[in-house]
């Protein structure tokens, strides 16, 4: 999927173990997962791709572009203090219902 990713915003956030990214997300045909926009803040910051939380994406209706805001954290322990659970739920891959019966089989 290809995408490009314009950072408008870029705040440390040292009391938080943080760094807040904000921008625009521009895209051809679907927005990207927040896997893929993990993936890809992980390699651009050069930090381990657990330590990146993506908090929104909005797309623009008929724009082919998404507002979007991720943090990236010190350590493991910062997102267990500051990340909300259902944020860090949102940011994991998706595992298809048929593949997860299939493996408590």
């Amino acid at each position: 999927m290809a995408f490009n990713v314009e950072v408008s915003e870029k705040v440390e956030q040292p009391l938080m173990s943080r760094t807040v990214l904000k921008g625009v997300v521009v895209y051809d045909a679907a927005p990207p997962s927040f896997v893929e926009l993990k993936k890809h803040f992980a390699s651009a910051m050069k930090v381990d791709e657990s330590l990146v939380v993506v908090q929104h994406l909005n797309p623009v209706f008929g724009m082919g572009r998404s507002s979007m805001e991720a943090h990236i954290y010190k350590s493991k322990d910062a997102i267990s203090s500051f990340a909300s659970k259902v944020i860090v739920a949102r940011n994991k891959p998706r595992v298809k219902k048929v593949a997860a019966a299939a493996a408590e089989k």
